[in-house]
């Protein structure tokens, strides 16, 4: 059994995290472009900005993972479960990702993307 630092933990989460986020965000965006909104064009800019910071990251992940010499595997999707093998120092270790999971794992990052401008976070801190 091996052990996975926090920031190789981060950087695994990350690198299965990040590509699903980055799909509703391009969704959403092509969503919004079709749309009759009288203003879509903040909208799309904030999602672009977020997709950038989403790429960046995920690649800063597959920098670190490629660095350490891990290798994450996600297997394909049975009954609305993601697999993936993680490989690192030579143990290999599954994981088993639910839709649901994945899903309030991308909400959750999505709203700290979104939540990143410190006016706004004090804004949202009263208003609760």
């Amino acid at each position: 059994m091996f052990q996975l630092s926090k920031e190789e933990t981060k950087a695994v989460r990350n690198y299965i995290i990040l590509p699903y986020l980055k799909k509703v965000l391009e969704l959403d965006m092509n969503w919004i472009a079709h749309s009759h909104m009288k203003l879509p064009r903040p909208y799309l800019e904030l999602l672009r900005h977020v997709v950038s910071l989403a790429v960046q990251d995920l690649k800063q992940a597959k920098s670190l993972l490629y660095s350490k010499g891990i290798r994450v595997y996600i297997e394909n999707t049975k009954d609305e479960i993601v697999i993936c093998t993680v490989y690192c120092r030579g143990y290999n270790q599954t994981y088993r990702y639910s839709s649901v999971q994945i899903r309030n794992q991308v909400e959750r990052r999505i709203t700290a993307y979104f939540l990143t401008d410190s006016r706004f976070q004090k804004r949202n801190s009263r208003s609760v």
